[in-house]
């Protein structure tokens, strides 16, 4: 009798452990793929990501040094490539590129988009107000999208996708010394369409629109780079990718008392540089004489 009870308890056990074993493999492989097989991951809530984003909001007080300038981020850059693609053939289900979500939470009325009908200048960013505020559908006609694109936002996001090729990043640097510490923000950030590289003849050169970066984090939040050709689980964020300075840039602009571009009235590229290079210079050495002394 004891040995049957024994049997008995075994096959219980083995039972138990296939019936675990077969919901485990079946939930588990639901959350690695879908039913085509494509990888997928568990998103948080879109209510939710705001919750997750943690910025120092520093007191203006208590700002004792700052600097602004204008980055540009070239896509031709090897370091900067996890930012562009892929280029085509992008939809609400595939993995996005950063233009992709920024270009289609504008069209959708989820996120703000700025341009000055005053300044043309293209290193100008305008306040963002509701009067400066983007016009999407005079958008749309401007740029011929809303004829050559159709009519859904995927199609007029790729549109535009393959020639976006840089971007404007407005970064203050500023020391606080409630904290003694030293921090970089972005505040801005704009794409540049170059025709040359996109294709389109009706299209030309030049910044469609500016994004507060602030509302735009939530959105980056949601979808991941691949960080390399080698690994391609990596799970690095847009908006950690951006915010740790994974990408390369230099700067074109400097909000100082003259506050014009760098290459303002330079024509050799060796004086652009040695310009550019003093402005970094001068961030790097505040930084770094902050522990030194």
């Amino acid at each position: 009798m004891k040995s049957v009870k024994l049997l008995l308890a075994a096959l219980f056990v083995v039972v138990c452990s296939v019936s675990g074993q077969e919901k485990l493999s079946s939930d588990s492989t639901q959350l690695f793929f879908d039913d085509n097989g494509e990888l997928t991951r568990i998103k948080v809530l879109p209510e939710d990501v705001p919750n997750t984003i943690i910025s120092p909001n520093p007191r203006k007080d208590d700002i004792v040094w700052q600097r602004t300038v204008l980055r540009v981020i070239d896509m031709r850059e090897q370091q900067n490539r996890p930012l562009y693609y892929p280029c085509e053939d992008i939809t609400a289900s595939t993995e996005k590129n950063l233009y992709s979500i920024i270009m289609s939470n504008v069209l959708e009325g989820k996120l703000p988009a700025y341009k000055s009908e005053i300044v043309f200048d293209q290193t100008y960013c305008p306040s963002f107000t509701p009067d400066n505020l983007l016009d999407v559908e005079k958008f749309l006609d401007n740029t011929n999208a809303r004829y050559n694109a159709g009519e859904d936002t995927w199609s007029r996001v790729n549109y535009f996708n393959k020639g976006t090729i840089k971007y404007y990043v407005k970064m203050v640097y500023y020391f606080d010394k409630s904290s003694s510490t030293f921090h970089d923000k972005i505040l801005a950030i704009a794409p540049l369409y170059e025709e040359r590289y996109g294709k389109i003849d009706d299209l030309h050169t030049g910044v469609f629109f500016w994004v507060p970066f602030d509302k735009l984090r939530p959105f980056l939040k949601e979808e991941f780079v691949k960080m390399n050709g080698r690994n391609t689980t990596a799970q690095v964020s847009f908006d950690e990718f951006l915010n740790r300075s994974y990408y390369e840039s230099y700067i074109i602009r400097d909000y100082d008392i003259t506050n014009k571009d760098i290459d303002k009235g330079l024509t050799d590229p060796r004086m652009i540089r040695q310009e550019q290079q003093r402005v970094e210079n001068e961030i790097l050495d505040f930084e770094q004489d902050l522990w030194t002394n």
